[in-house]
């Protein structure tokens, strides 16, 4: 496979050496574990166990709320000790029962019941927001699906986490990937990932032999492709451009060009959660930096404290100086270490002040240019500096802020120090909101024409049956009949037009929804939420009435 390029990126110091020159770990169970209600893109699950309850590694304890949400379990055997608004917090017993699901087949399983049991297990995806993985399954749907894009570049510096899983579980994660291939669609998969990972590529390399020379049979094809070592090329976007030489529209989604795309960690879970049965109560996460003594990358109960993590690998508290969640380029520094790991955790940074200093005081733009030769999204990022700051929010809309990846490849090379992804962040937030109330008013401004239709609908009916009934007391039994056919064909026509309108409302609904949720993942979309149930119910009805009156036609003709 030939090799593209996408535009603009850097090569930061990658800073991998110190976590992947060790094998995989387990984390020691912690004594307690306090799990957010919110893990995953949109609304908070809904904790469904009472203070005191006894509950098993596997067991459900929050129940998702609504389409984008994703239900949440207990990764210790113990007892519930406290239920907040935000979370669950549970005391180990020492025991580490676990209560998994039965196994299933994915190969000769149907698509719902896979799609389920991926809800039922509160998958979501482990490489960037948590979207729930059911939704992503569900995507053929609505898009025709060519290509499963494997993302395993892992271009960020220091984390290692897909890489150690790679070495560790490559067939496993190509089967993952088989599965959901399977689910979208998709009639080629092709795995990108960057050539500093020799270890990985070559695990993969057999694995792909393996399946090559077994007598399985494997109907979606596997390929692998290496790519030179540049950061972004893990984003969604570049991936696709380097791999498959797709340019994803401005606004769009891969799913626009015929692609989806999952990371191994992912795949990995995945794949347990079907075959296995198991539910996502654990990742592996990467522990980095100058400031512990056993770096390297480890299973880890959700819900473990960081805290209480970071002292198991030798973290020297007198030498820290900050904690990042995350990459050095796109992660977020910790206020506090008395938070837990979750299910988007994928890397924890224990850095040193010389390790990661802190950033030099603001200067002017000297319109240098820098930033926009490396965005690998061709934005003008100064531009975008200047509209953001004077909340302009038009024209930063206009000049596609949304399309920004929030990578910080122009914050990384400016040379007067402006945090511009940082000013990004606030614009695309400020315009959020005015999204949602917008979209409130649309909704009650569809929820009241809908009204109206319905009304002048039903009083149309109305004096449809009127004049019916009239005819057929003026006519013969004969000519009754052709009046009413007539009234029927008409009838027909105009359902059959109604359902097509409700079809229709149906997929910008959900089109919108998603863009909504893979935007913004934090906020909740209740009203977008309650757009698309609205219009599926809509969507149902048409389906009655135009099946019912296909009924009665069918019934007047016959003789």
């Amino acid at each position: 496979m030939p090799a593209y390029e996408f535009p603009g990126g850097i090569t930061p110091p990658e800073r991998k050496d110190r976590s992947n020159q060790s094998p995989l770990r387990n984390a020691t169970l912690p004594t307690q574990v306090t799990l957010p209600l919110k893990q995953h893109s949109g609304n908070p699950a809904i904790p469904c166990v009472a203070i005191n309850d006894t509950v098993q590694v596997g067991s459900l304890i929050a129940q998702r709320d609504g389409m984008v949400s994703a239900n949440l379990h207990a990764s210790i055997s113990g007892t519930v000790t406290q239920i907040s608004d935000n979370a669950i917090t549970i005391d180990a017993d020492g025991l580490d029962r676990w209560q998994v699901l039965p196994s299933l087949n994915w190969r000769a399983e149907d698509h719902q019941t896979t799609i389920a049991r991926l809800d039922s297990c509160g998958l979501v995806g482990l490489g960037g927001a948590g979207f729930p993985a059911y939704i992503k399954a569900q995507i053929a749907d609505h898009h025709r699906i060519d290509t499963l894009v494997v993302n395993a570049a892992e271009c960020e510096p220091y984390i290692t986490a897909d890489d150690l899983a790679l070495r560790h579980y490559p067939t496993e994660i190509l089967e993952g990937a088989q599965m959901v291939a399977r689910l979208c669609g998709a009639h080629q998969i092709v795995v990108g990932i960057e050539d500093n990972k020799p270890e990985a590529i070559h695990a993969l390399k057999e694995a792909l032999s393996h399946f090559q020379q077994s007598d399985c049979q494997h109907p979606v094809s596997i390929t692998m492709k290496v790519i030179e070592t540049r950061y972004p090329s893990g984003g969604e976007r570049q991936l696709i451009k380097k791999l498959l030489n797709l340019d994803v529209p401005s606004g769009g989604l891969p799913a626009d060009v015929g692609v989806l795309c999952h990371n191994p960690g992912t795949l990995l879970a995945a794949l347990y959660a079907v075959r296995d049965g198991k539910p996502l109560v654990e990742r592996i996460v990467t522990l980095t930096g100058d400031a512990i003594s056993t770096p390297g990358n480890y299973w880890v109960r959700l819900g473990t404290s960081i805290e209480t993590l970071l002292q198991q690998v030798g973290l020297a508290n007198q030498q820290l100086h900050q904690v990042i969640v995350g990459g050095p380029m796109m992660g977020l520094p910790l206020t506090t270490l008395d938070v837990p790991v979750t299910k988007t955790t994928n890397c924890l940074i224990a850095a040193t002040r010389e390790e990661l200093p802190p950033a030099p005081s603001e200067s002017p733009c000297i319109r240098c240019g820098a930033c926009e030769s490396v965005c690998p999204v061709q934005l003008l990022p100064q531009q975008l500096h200047w509209y953001a700051r004077a909340e302009n929010d038009a024209t930063l809309e206009k000049f596609h802020l949304f399309d920004c990846i929030e990578c910080g490849a122009c914050s990384y090379v400016c040379p007067s120090y402006i945090p511009l992804v940082q000013d990004y962040r606030s614009a695309k937030q400020r315009i959020r909101v005015k999204r949602i109330e917008s979209a409130k008013a649309e909704h009650a401004k569809h929820r009241f024409e809908f009204r109206q239709a319905r009304l002048a609908r039903e009083n149309a009916e109305k004096q449809a049956r009127r004049q019916a009934r009239q005819a057929q007391s003026r006519q013969t039994s004969d000519s009754s009949k052709a009046t009413d056919s007539t009234v029927q064909v008409v009838d027909l026509r105009s359902l059959r037009i109604a359902q097509t309108a409700a079809k229709a409302a149906v997929r910008k609904a959900e089109k919108t929804l998603a863009r909504a949720a893979a935007e913004d993942p934090s906020q909740r979309h209740d009203d977008l939420e309650t757009q698309l149930a609205t219009a599926q119910e809509n969507l149902k009805a048409a389906d009655t009435r135009l099946a019912e009156a296909r009924a009665t036609m069918a019934q007047q003709e016959s003789p």
